[in-house]
């Protein structure tokens, strides 16, 4: 994994955590193939809404778009794993950073 890709994954589950500690829950073990929306008691799409503008701010970028949690949409949306978000938010990253250059 590379350092970037290690900071992004960082920064996502201090998010996650810091969201869960302040709703009363438990920090969760985090594995890649963790569905947070799924598999960390307590975790909603209102604390993905709070996650995610917290990255946001701790990455220091604007918008990282639609919902990081969920691919698709409608009967087709499934929760992404730990690692595809990570993903997701590194690809957001760099087009954010093309287009800004």
């Amino acid at each position: 994994m590379t350092d970037f890709k290690q900071r992004i994954r960082e920064a996502l589950c201090g998010a996650i955590s810091s969201t869960l500690r302040r709703s009363g829950r438990q920090q969760p073990q985090f594995k890649d193939e963790d569905k947070p929306l799924k598999d960390y008691e307590g975790m909603d799409s209102l604390c993905g809404i709070e996650v995610t503008l917290t990255l946001e701010q701790a990455l220091g970028i604007a918008d990282l778009g639609n919902n990081i949690f969920v691919k698709g949409t409608g009967k087709s949306a499934r929760a992404r794993s730990l690692s595809e978000i990570v993903s997701k938010v590194v690809r957001q990253v760099k087009e954010r950073k093309e287009t800004t250059s």
